[in-house]
């Protein structure tokens, strides 16, 4: 049983979506089920955070994006990170957080950065969006060829909505260099679409092993690549998201675009 003295690692791990720990229950099986209910029990994720059917995540105030508005793609790669449910995006002890921070160093002039709420992943879906040319429908490949390399990392449900901005890159015709899953929950958070060029995935061995995400699948592995399947010892359920293997994936992911080893599309 955790600290719950230690209030950031207490809530996140055990503060989850009511309407989520039932789906994840249903998915997952009876293992699930005295877990789900522990946690359950102790509180609920903001309500903005609502699975639908698709499995997409509905959000509030998330941004619009007018088929008319123009890019402004000032960067040649892309960073976005999802925090956990109960963190905000600009959590400090959160390695997601932190990987964010350090590219928005002078080391890192080339690269944009942000982090998101996982319950405002059309948001960050927007963000990325207002780098490349903006109209209906999906991009060319010389647009795509044009617009910035992206790396998408989650925690938690921010996995799950990492994965569904993934998929919504996809549909625009938009590759993903690297997304990098991190103790990932959710319901569709298992299968990397076929835009994605490398994957990862880090787990815990913790009290909320039984509704992790531990295997990824790919929806076409001539695509994707699965780099890292990662059991982190020792970590909580924050306290994952600063191994530094993770940081280490992005920065050398980084360092081989700015060569030019992984510019093929």
């Amino acid at each position: 049983m955790p600290n719950i003295g230690d209030l950031p690692e207490f809530y996140d791990s055990y503060s989850l979506d009511k309407t989520l720990i039932s789906l994840l229950t249903r998915v997952h099986g009876t293992a699930v089920r005295g877990a789900a209910l522990l946690i359950a029990a102790t509180g609920c994720a903001p309500a903005g955070f609502i699975p639908r059917p698709n499995g997409h995540t509905a959000e509030f105030g998330a941004e619009k994006i007018s088929s008319t508005a123009t890019s402004r793609s000032d960067c040649t790669i892309i960073y976005a990170g999802f925090v956990g449910a109960m963190e905000t995006s600009e959590h400090k002890a959160s390695g997601i957080v932190q990987i964010r921070n350090t590219l928005r160093g002078p080391a890192y002039s080339d690269v944009c950065a942000k982090s998101f709420l996982p319950y405002d992943s059309r948001g960050g879906f927007g963000w990325i969006l207002t780098h490349f040319p903006l109209h209906a429908g999906s991009l060319s490949v010389e647009e795509s060829l044009r617009g910035p390399r992206i790396i998408l990392v989650g925690h938690s449900t921010g996995g799950w909505a990492m994965l569904n901005v993934a998929r919504d890159l996809r549909d625009k015709n938009i590759p993903v260099e690297l997304t990098i899953q991190v103790d990932s929950v959710g319901i569709d958070d298992v299968t990397v679409p076929r835009n994605v060029k490398e994957c990862a995935i880090f787990h815990a061995h913790d009290y909320l092993m039984f509704m992790t995400t531990k295997r990824l699948k790919v929806e076409d592995s001539s695509k994707t690549k699965i780099v890292a399947n990662v059991l982190v010892r020792g970590a909580g359920h924050l306290s994952i998201t600063r191994d530094a293997r993770i940081r280490a994936l992005v920065v050398n992911k980084i360092e081989r675009l700015r060569a030019g080893t992984d510019r093929d599309r």
